[in-house]
């Protein structure tokens, strides 16, 4: 189960797992607002002349999201725009406003690797990518491929060419992972910390305890991490 997934059951009450279709239609919908909106750029501007300027300066930064509420993210985006995602989704219209204020901070952070916002032009070929579930290592070597080059299809063929490649990556990784299926596995490199990389996979820094469970074997200390170390990612 992706984070995406793990928000919207959030979301929807906790009570049962979340269709892999209601998550993908909310994500494409959501992508599709931010691209009629203008982008990352003209969605930040929407936030920010709605009050909202940190919220969203959280998101596309590189340290914590900060959360939205339902009347919020219902305050920027429009009520109408937001129930018909809910419908295009298949989840109830009552919770459409709570969903998206569960996923859009984790979408607007993979959105913005490392900080960096990308071109409207580029912004569904990003997105198609995070809803490929590859994360925010794989939407960064996307992101650098396309705003490196000016060229609209020699760009667009790029990213697919890396989407592919760490798909096949990805499929490779999970499988290898130690606790079947649901892990993935994770090298520490220098300066990583637990919250570093929860950060990373879950878009929540304070998530770093199910790293840290999942690998009580190998760690004795959560601040005590070290390069080469493989741990588990559930």
């Amino acid at each position: 189960m992706s984070i995406f997934d793990d928000l919207l059951k959030n979301a929807l009450g906790g009570e049962a797992d979340p269709a892999p279709t209601q998550t993908h239609n909310l994500l494409q919908g959501a992508l599709n607002l931010l691209n009629s909106a203008g982008g990352v750029q003209g969605i930040a501007e929407k936030f920010k002349q709605s009050g909202l300027g940190d919220l969203v300066a959280s998101w596309v930064g590189t340290g914590e999201n900060k959360p939205i509420s339902a009347e919020q993210i219902s305050s920027v985006l429009g009520r109408d725009k937001i129930d018909a995602l809910a419908r295009q989704a298949g989840i109830p219209v009552a919770k459409g406003a709570s969903a998206l204020a569960e996923v859009f901070p984790s979408l607007m952070d993979k959105l913005t690797p490392d900080g960096i916002l990308p071109d409207k032009s580029q912004l569904m070929t990003i997105g198609k990518v995070i809803l490929g579930g590859l994360g925010v290592a794989a939407a960064a070597k996307a992101a650098a491929s396309v705003f490196g080059k000016k060229d609209e299809e020699a760009t667009a063929a790029q990213a697919a060419a890396e989407a592919a490649s760490a798909q096949s990556a990805s499929s490779a990784t999970a499988q290898a992972a130690p606790g079947g299926a649901g892990t993935a596995s994770y090298t520490v490199v220098k300066g990583d910390t637990l919250s570093k990389i929860s950060k990373h996979f879950y878009g929540n820094a304070n998530q770093w305890k199910r790293i840290f469970e999942a690998n009580r074997g190998l760690l004795k200390d959560p601040d005590k991490i070290f390069p080469g170390q493989v741990l588990r990612i559930p």
